[in-house]
């Protein structure tokens, strides 16, 4: 059975509580936090299962993950930077990664575990020509981020964050506190990447009534959905570009100032897949200027991003890169991540690995 309980102490004989924080900057990364709390009741045999162990064997946690960490009572945790040289795997946050210095400094190493479904922190050919292996919590979160996805087009058609800016600062003058705002119903939907989550969100905006056209590195079969090969058509057609695509070197800034400009000053960009992919300073530039109608962003090129280049963008909602931190995406990537380390330390097939 699981519980739900906040800021409360474990109690050795009945159970353990975990704290799922995910932090976003150590040293580059500022120390960004996501709290999750859960008390999850275990047998006897359970709780003493790691002191039967004669020797832990020794896992990096980078950055460290605060309170989940008591879930690694079997590993030796360590932090970056470590002079240990016999740690076998590492656990981190895609975006931070583990860096091929700490790769060249763990001569052991056969092993990243991702908490999330992204990468983009981690050289991927130069782990894998050292023969490491690699998990990300694939199919775990998707459905949760193209939530987001589908909020951010809502508050941006509907004027959501002007809305409230007039209610809170009393300038609400009837019959229309903001100018008349656009349906949803009929609007045409770019989506850039159809993977899981681009998946997920074109199956919402079918529900809604809403044209979809995607755009990626090729078709794919099964696809329903038009498919334009070429982003700057995509981006001519539609009233909506949706970027659902994997953060990585063939992905940086192909959201250019000639993508921007052609969803045009009635169109709108909505970003949950990661901030390399927009030009963001031309994004930026387009929103003052007119010649962009609007972005929902969830994620950006520098996080925690600067609360000051944002201040004088308008016609944006943003949000701090929340869209996979459900509570049951969490607690799911945090069994995900466990079932990874026990299946690579056991010498089984792994359960999540990076195709």
């Amino acid at each position: 059975m699981v519980f739900l309980i906040f800021r409360a102490r474990p109690s050795p004989a009945k159970g353990r509580v975990y704290d799922l924080q995910s932090r976003q900057r150590q040293g580059k990364f500022e120390r960004c936090a996501i709290e999750f709390f859960l008390m999850l009741a275990w047998s006897d045999s359970d709780n003493t299962r790691g002191s039967a162990l004669m020797t832990k064997p020794a896992l990096l946690v980078h950055p460290p993950l605060g309170l989940f960490e008591a879930r690694l009572a079997d590993y030796d945790v360590v932090h970056w930077p470590t002079d240990r040289k016999d740690v076998r795997a590492a656990v981190t946050i895609g975006h931070v990664g583990i860096s091929n210095a700490m790769i060249d400094a763990l001569p052991e190493l056969g092993c990243i575990v991702c908490f999330g479904v992204g990468v983009d922190g981690i050289d991927l050919d130069y782990a894998r020509k050292r023969g490491i292996a690699i998990t990300h919590g694939r199919q775990i979160n998707h459905e949760d981020v193209a939530d987001v996805a589908i909020g951010l087009i809502i508050a941006r058609l509907r004027l959501f964050t002007e809305g409230e800016r007039v209610l809170r600062e009393g300038t609400w003058t009837p019959p229309l506190a903001v100018p008349p705002q656009k349906r949803l119903r009929g609007r045409k939907i770019g989506i850039v990447g159809m993977g899981a989550i681009g998946s997920a969100i074109a199956h919402r905006a079918e529900a809604f009534g809403m044209e979809i056209k995607w755009t990626g590195p090729r078709a794919k079969p099964g696809v329903k959905h038009a498919y334009e090969p070429d982003l700057l058509k995509l981006a001519e057609w539609c009233d909506i570009l949706a970027i659902a695509a994997r953060g990585d070197k063939t992905t940086e800034k192909i959201v250019n100032a000639d993508v921007i400009k052609a969803v045009g000053a009635d169109g709108i960009i909505v970003n949950i897949s990661r901030g390399s992919v927009i030009d963001e300073d031309a994004m930026i530039a387009a929103l003052k200027s007119g010649t962009l109608g609007g972005a929902g962003l969830d994620v950006f090129v520098e996080e925690p991003t600067p609360p000051a280049r944002w201040r004088d963008v308008p016609n944006t909602t943003l949000t701090p890169h929340l869209g996979g931190a459900t509570r049951e995406a969490l607690w799911e990537g945090s069994q995900n991540v466990m079932e990874n380390l026990r299946r690579f330390y056991a010498g089984e097939e792994l359960l999540t690995p990076l195709a």
